[in-house]
């Protein structure tokens, strides 16, 4: 009779086992997989300031290889690069009080980055943005996709018009696996680029898990 009881004791503790490794698995999915439609870009409207800036620290200057604290908290910027020099200024927002401003100072490519995004390899992710140019020449804009997978592993262009009032843009991207992955999520950035004369106004941005 205790050898009955014990097994069927032993055969409670397995089962209860079992309900709690899927319990975990089914959270651990949760987790490495956010509900479709979540934004995943913090401050995407860019109303949230990051703080007064510091004495000696210009937007972006000597950061040729990344991004820079920004005027916009979640969002890292570097005007710099390929002989160009820009600026970034806060604008009238779309929505709200602010947007992000690029404007030009010599031609080259300057761009503002997302903090950090973590996603699992494989996630399809549908981006959308409001932009604004105004006298945007001589080059082009994109949003473009960076981190483990690699330096442009997507892009998405903007218009290729000089001037034009806000303007939606949509796309949608697959995350690659790249070759060494630091954990189960792949970290990737999304760039905004401008490499023209003349200004560009981004607001209202988001990145999330396509339907």
């Amino acid at each position: 009779m205790e050898t009955r009881d014990s097994f069927t004791r032993l055969q409670g503790l397995f089962a209860a086992v079992i309900v709690a490794a899927a319990t975990c698995s089914i959270l651990d999915a949760q987790e490495a997989a956010p509900p479709a439609g979540t934004n995943l870009i913090q401050n995407s409207s860019f109303e949230e300031r990051s703080g007064d800036p510091k004495d000696g620290e210009p937007w972006g200057k000597g950061f040729l290889d990344g991004v820079a604290r920004s005027p916009f908290a979640h969002w890292g910027y570097s005007g710099f690069w390929d002989g160009g020099d820009y600026d970034i200024k806060l604008g009238q927002g779309r929505t709200g009080k602010l947007c992000a401003r690029l404007v030009c100072r010599e031609k080259g490519r300057g761009g503002i980055s997302t903090d950090a995004i973590r996603v699992p390899a494989g996630t399809r992710l549908q981006f959308r943005g409001w932009f604004k140019a105004i006298g945007a020449s001589r080059g082009t804009c994109r949003v473009n996709f960076e981190g483990e997978p690699g330096d442009g592993w997507a892009s998405i262009p903007l218009p290729s018009k000089s001037g034009y009032d806000w303007t939606e843009v949509t796309g949608t991207v697959t995350v690659p696996t790249p070759k060494k992955m630091s954990g189960d999520k792949v970290e990737i950035y999304v760039f905004v680029y401008i490499q023209t004369y003349g200004e560009l106004w981004v607001d209202d941005v988001s990145l999330a898990p396509a339907e």
